[in-house]
């Protein structure tokens, strides 16, 4: 009686074969977020209202990560997903153009009070394409041909880029770019081939970066936010005094003064700001350390995966991932130039937040099969 209760424990606890540590690092950020959000928007006019709507979007985010999660990652890699899903995406980023311009910038689609990014998803579509592409490219034996591999994907790649740049949003643009790159040179895509971008890469930050005159003034506030403090300056400012005003263990949880009032976007791109205010170099560090574990968690369901397919699906969701969260905090802490991207898991926002987790989702299904089955080749 005993073995065999023991046999049937073991067996049930083999049937969880998906990252349980994945799963809780993601879970505790989420519930991180929502607690950041609510104290971040206290100097805003509805602070409820932010806390309402990013449990909601956290409710659905868990909701799409538990339905991937079950989900077998290798639908992705049928073409009529693959190319749906391109379709569907060209569609939004078109659409966004009919609806309301919000602070200079067409991004969101709104229906019913509830409103989203269709950039959020170009970044899903684009790596489950690239790794659908890639896969295929490398069974046929055509990975290292500029016309037959990198040609084709670049267009795919820049249609995207191109919608979204006339959004105007450099910062998606640029995070779709790096995508890009890490997963060509990833699969093996000669180097000497995505050298050959070098001179577009200049020509296109030349026209959209120094030619642009509030894209400049970034660059020139980030190198020195003293020529400007109360203008282009203030909100760089303004986040390195509330890093700065938190010390080592912080002013506490609730306590921040940067967010009344005095540091814009607190809630949103700035966060990372209130939570290094509120909870110093202790919490801020600790953030970070949850990344870096979602990273290595990221980079071991890469390398378990049991096909071409999931090991650069895996790769390309964990570096969407890490990206993101590398680049805000560094905005905030004036080692980027200011740019809207927002700090996944915790920045209010529900657009990011599913996606975020949706990523999540497949790459906790890749970690299943990574355990669970032998190694098959999917092409």
């Amino acid at each position: 009686m005993i073995e065999q209760a023991t046999h049937k424990g073991l067996e049930k606890i083999d049937q969880i074969r998906w990252d349980l540590w994945l799963a809780a690092a993601a879970v505790g950020l989420v519930f991180f977020g929502v607690v950041m959000v609510y104290s971040a928007s206290a100097g805003a006019r509805d602070a409820g209202g932010f806390l309402i709507g990013q449990l909601r979007w956290a409710a659905l985010g868990l909701v799409v990560m538990a339905v991937l999660m079950r989900l077998d990652y290798h639908i992705y890699a049928r073409p009529t997903i693959v190319y749906g899903l391109f379709l569907l995406c060209v569609v939004l980023l078109v659409a966004v153009f009919f609806f309301e311009e919000r602070n200079g910038a067409h991004r969101w689609i709104s229906f019913w009070g509830i409103s989203g990014q269709p950039s959020e998803l170009a970044k899903l579509t684009l790596i489950i394409f690239l790794s659908w592409f890639l896969t295929q490219r490398q069974g046929q034996g055509v990975l290292d041909s500029f016309t037959e591999t990198l040609l084709p994907a670049t267009v795919i790649m820049g249609v995207m880029a191109a919608l979204i740049m006339k959004e105007p949003d450099l910062g998606t643009t640029a995070m779709l770019g790096l995508i890009f790159a890490v997963m060509m040179f990833v699969a093996g895509v000669p180097v000497r081939h995505l050298l050959k971008f070098i001179p577009v890469v200049i020509a296109g930050g030349y026209l959209f970066i120094f030619r642009v005159g509030w894209r400049w003034d970034r660059i020139v506030s980030f190198m020195n936010p003293d020529l400007d403090p109360e203008g282009k300056g203030y909100q760089l400012k303004q986040s390195l005094i509330a890093v700065g005003s938190g010390g080592v263990h912080g002013l506490g949880l609730g306590q921040s003064r940067q967010k009344l009032n005095f540091l814009p976007e607190a809630q949103s791109d700035f966060i990372f700001a209130v939570v290094s205010e509120e909870l110093g170099m202790i919490g801020a560090a600790t953030v970070v350390i949850v990344f870096a574990f979602v990273l290595w968690r990221g980079l071991r369901a890469c390398h378990r995966a049991p096909d071409r397919f999931g090991y650069l699906l895996a790769l390309g969701l964990t570096t969407m991932i890490i990206a993101q969260a590398f680049f805000n905090m560094s905005v905030v802490l004036s080692l980027a130039p200011t740019k809207g991207i927002p700090l996944p898991f915790i920045s209010a926002g529900g657009s990011s937040l599913v996606v975020t987790l949706a990523a999540v989702g497949i790459l906790l299904n890749i970690s299943e099969w990574g355990r669970a089955r032998p190694r098959v080749n999917v092409e």
